[in-house]
């Protein structure tokens, strides 16, 4: 049998037989953009510099929206388009997007007045005509006030309830599109840079590619490339000059994770900060919350993005105001995280809150024929992504198979009713956190890794007992779905690292069985945790020690 390190060097190898289309960029949009192209029979290779999901996918408000603010901009196809996709989401991934019902306060301070406000409720419900979540609700005052006594009272005027969709583990959601689009005949290969592009006669015709575990090149015959790297896109290229002009004007939104605090709500609160009016957020989350987020523009260092103390300022005294018991400080700060949001580039002059938020695809036919850039895109929309940039694929390479992801569920969405799926995985004998915690993360796909881990005494040990995580989970993370990192196991497979600590307290142990299964030495070994312990600065508060 292959060693499972053999594995990435016989991909590699494999792609000397060429592609179609290169998609850069294993975020939920390019992700998404491969699994559409593979059921139309295209050869895709997905790369990334990273992990899948390791970039802004990840670092998002966990929310899967129509956008509401975009009402405000008439933007009403947008508005739509993410209801609609929203709908195929709470259907396609049960496990993962759940509804959320949203506390919208009206105050007589608001930029909106109650009667717009009341208005945008109306429309954002017609527009999801086609919806299975709650309807909206009109309250007064005193219903506000009894159902979320926390809130501030100074001149409240009532509010409204609605309902829009939240998926807990973003990470979790851009594997799955991923191990779709794998399923489909897609080839992944993470930690892969992008370095140059190969043309004969004006036509895209090859992609030399770095290996960032061993640092090898690679150069594979593809037909066509597809940047979808987010926020990186302008970075992609930075090895080969192709005078392409900036596209990417990202703007940075951070999010601090708190305990439950004193007035802490219920439902989510969405409102409009005291200060400057921009939206802002109080969402329930894994049994914490997360509150924010900023809207700023960002130039700096895109892997290592995080809050500056103006952000922590702003967030906690927004906070403060419409929930005046809460009271919190940067001692109830468990960590914080900021994601850059990839948005097109607009004059520096202009307002952040009007750079559209929808997705541009970008043809660099002068440049070579066949090279394609993707602008912007939600974590919402990724599927209508695909099926865009399948339709633009299907027609150049004469394929007439339609986009059909629609009709289709995530690989962990095989089983909608999640309680019966709670009781299949129950008969493995293994905790009742732990089963919760199986079916939420991998849905349908939890009966696979409950036998795995039941499949050995070795593999049921527990390396964390508040988190339940086992063995078990850790080698599947490795064996089945791709982790290759320290990072990739923690942060975004098992998970653990979200929790209040990081992952802290497990990073030896996970660090170790890595090791084993992936033939590290002891040199790689300490490389991946100072690696990992680096990459937790960026969400850790300077004033960490006055906990």
């Amino acid at each position: 049998m292959m060693k499972i390190a053999d594995k990435r060097a016989a991909k590699f190898a494999a792609t000397s037989a060429g592609y179609d289309v290169v998609v850069v960029g294993a975020g939920v949009n390019g992700a998404g953009i491969a699994w559409d192209a593979s059921l139309r029979g295209l050869r895709v290779l997905l790369i990334d510099k990273g992990d899948v999901g390791s970039g802004t996918s990840s670092w998002s408000s966990k929310m899967i929206h129509g956008g509401l603010k975009y009402l405000e901009k008439y933007d009403v196809s947008l508005v739509r388009e993410s209801l609609r996709e929203r709908e195929w989401l709470l259907q396609a991934a049960p496990h993962l997007v759940r509804e959320l019902r949203f506390i919208l306060p009206f105050y007589d301070r608001n930029v909106h007045s109650k009667a717009i406000l009341s208005l945008g409720m109306v429309a954002y419900d017609v527009l999801s005509f086609d919806k299975s979540v709650r309807r909206f609700e009109l309250l007064s005052r005193d219903k506000m006030l009894a159902r979320e006594p926390g809130l501030d009272p100074e001149g409240l005027t009532g509010g409204a309830v609605y309902s829009d969709g939240q998926v807990n583990y973003a990470e979790r959601l851009s594997f799955e599109i991923a191990l779709a689009a794998q399923r489909a005949g897609a080839t992944l290969l993470t930690y892969t840079r992008a370095t140059k592009v190969g043309r004969i006669d004006g036509r895209v015709a090859s992609l030399t590619v770095r290996d960032e575990i061993d640092g090898k090149e690679y150069t594979i015959p593809t037909r066509a490339i597809v940047n979808a790297a987010g926020p990186w896109i302008d970075e992609v290229w930075a090895e080969d000059n192709l005078g392409l002009p900036r596209m990417n004007g990202g703007t940075k939104g951070t999010h601090l994770v708190v305990d439950s605090f004193p007035g802490a709500p219920k439902d989510a609160f969405y409102y409009e900060a005291v200060t400057d009016g921009r939206p802002m957020m109080v969402i329930p989350w894994t049994g914490r919350y997360l509150i924010g987020s900023t809207d700023l523009r960002f130039t700096g260092d895109l892997d290592m993005a995080s809050a500056t103390q103006d952000e922590y300022d702003y967030i906690l005294r927004e906070t403060n105001k419409i929930i005046p018991g809460a009271n919190l400080t940067m001692a109830d700060v468990r960590y914080s995280y900021t994601g850059v949001r990839p948005l097109p580039y607009a004059d520096e002059s202009s307002d952040v809150s009007d750079i559209t938020r929808r997705h541009d695809i970008r043809h660099h036919k002068d440049v070579a024929d066949g090279l394609y850039t993707l602008v912007g895109g939600k974590l919402t929309t990724f599927r209508q992504v695909g099926q865009d940039f399948g339709d633009i694929l299907a027609r150049r390479f004469g394929s007439k198979r339609k986009s059909v992801t629609r009709k289709l569920a995530l690989p962990g969405g095989g089983d909608r009713d999640l309680n019966r799926l709670r009781g299949r995985v129950a008969r493995f004998g293994l905790a009742d956190d732990l089963v919760n915690r199986l079916v939420d993360q991998y849905g349908s796909r939890a009966i696979d890794v409950a036998t795995f881990i039941v499949s050995g005494e070795a593999l049921t040990r527990v390396l964390d007992e508040s988190f339940n995580l086992t063995v078990g989970e850790v080698e599947w993370a490795i064996r089945y779905e791709d982790a290759v990192r320290l990072a990739d196991i923690l942060a975004r497979r098992t998970v653990v690292g979200l929790e209040n600590d990081l992952g802290r307290a497990v990073i030896e142990p996970v660090a170790d069985i890595a090791a084993e299964l992936l033939g590290w030495d002891d040199a790689r070994l300490a490389d991946e945790i100072a690696r990992y312990e680096h990459y937790l600065t960026r969400f850790i508060p300077k004033t960490e020690d006055a906990r």
